[in-house]
């Protein structure tokens, strides 16, 4: 994601918001020891082109809005979408307002909460409760800072993860560390989420309302710090979303509404611009409509083992973290309390083995391998087909 932002806006721009991370510290959430750490090496993450970089939301979503609407974008605020139809051909788009848009084609970029899913998928959304609730908030630096022990965690370049039995909680800076921000996965029962609770990060309940009891001292001073959290619940999809594009081939899913994530993951966001990434890169060689429902395939078939392979990663990261008692969190703690001082030209090979297939990934070339092997054969195909029947017209008039 930093290699897609940074190409998109520069390096001095992120560095505005973004805190580069250079290691992540391992805490026990519940006694509050430092078990160990893991450190993103300077040499290793050179290799993959990137940074590992620490950014709000926000940041991000102004940062792309901006870079949007000086390419062009139109942007309507104060208006959403209340349905949208396959039409014949164009589909529909109808606004809360009543007023009715057709367009070539219709790109679902809305999210996990997706109302195009339905409409590509030909069924209801089936969403349901995982049984794990997200809380967020953000602390500002100067809060944190009155704290001798919390001074230190706003101040360094680091996202510690603390590991509890069925809960977690990672924090890291942000905004140029004016703000500290801080996620807690939680068991919806302790969370006291409300049986119809959803998706949403509108929900704001007092941060007192969780009871942090068991957890380590510097966990419950910083918590007494924000006042509000908000609650998100985590919902998993029953069947998968094998489908991106409608049977008119004329409305397409990206991002989030094609391959839901669970909140507060860590690898969500960057899959949503390598899928714009693809999909922008794929497009530029658009000569013909002919060549839309390919190029929405090749979309498709570029994206979605990466995109479920990352992800399938990432929840298993957030299990990882919150493990009950038992051999398995045992033989965790003893690997990540595994002294890694001595580092040599061998470990630095298998520090980046294991990390080449997630960050030296590049959407762009992903799209230009597939454009140069298959697009430009189907174009010089389809091009000699219409050289032929011109020829075959052309003859036939002739006679």
């Amino acid at each position: 994601m930093s290699k897609i932002l940074k190409k998109w806006a520069g390096g001095d721009e992120l560095a505005k918001t973004a805190v580069l991370n250079i290691a992540t510290p391992w805490y026990d959430l519940h006694t509050g020891e430092k078990m160990g750490a893991a450190q993103w090496r300077p040499a290793v993450m050179k290799e993959t082109g990137g940074d590992f970089l620490l950014m709000k939301h926000e940041d991000v979503h102004r940062l792309v809005y901006r870079l949007a609407v000086e390419a062009g974008a139109i942007v309507d605020f104060g208006v959403s979408v209340a349905e949208v139809a396959p039409g014949n051909p164009r589909p529909r788009v109808t606004l809360s307002t009543g007023e009715v848009l057709e367009a070539d084609l219709v790109i679902g970029a809305d999210g996990p909460r997706s109302i195009v899913r339905p409409v590509v998928l030909g069924r209801p959304d089936d969403a349901v409760p995982s049984g794990f609730t997200i809380f967020g908030t953000t602390i500002p630096a100067e809060e944190m800072q009155k704290d001798p022990e919390l001074a230190k965690l706003v101040q360094a370049n680091e996202w510690p993860i603390m590991m509890g039995t069925h809960r977690s909680l990672c924090a890291h800076p942000v905004k140029g560390k004016t703000e500290f921000a801080v996620q807690m996965y939680w068991p919806d029962a302790d969370a006291h989420t409300p049986a119809d609770a959803g998706e949403s990060w509108y929900d704001a309940v007092p941060a007192s309302s969780i009871d942090y009891s068991n957890l380590g001292p510097m966990v419950q001073r910083m918590m007494q710090l924000p006042p509000y959290l908000y609650r998100t619940r985590w919902m998993v999809r029953e069947e998968e979303i094998d489908e991106w594009i409608d049977d008119s081939g004329r409305i397409v899913l990206i991002g989030e509404a094609a391959h839901p994530w669970f909140p507060g993951g860590t690898y969500g966001p960057a899959m949503v611009l390598e899928d714009a990434v693809v999909f922008g890169t794929l497009f530029a060689h658009l000569s013909a409509w002919r060549e839309v429902p390919r190029f929405l395939n090749a979309y498709q078939e570029i994206r979605y083992a990466r995109t479920k392979s990352v992800n399938e990663m990432d929840v298993g990261n957030a299990a990882f973290v919150r493990l009950p008692p038992g051999p398995e969190a045992e033989a965790r703690n003893v690997q990540i309390r595994q002294a890694r001082d001595e580092w040599d030209d061998g470990s630095l090979k298998r520090e980046f083995e294991g990390l080449a297939g997630l960050f030296c990934y590049e959407a762009e070339d992903a799209a230009q391998e597939w454009w140069v092997t298959w697009g430009r054969y189907h174009r010089a195909q389809d091009e000699e087909k219409a050289l032929n029947d011109t020829e075959d017209s052309f003859n036939k008039l002739s006679l």
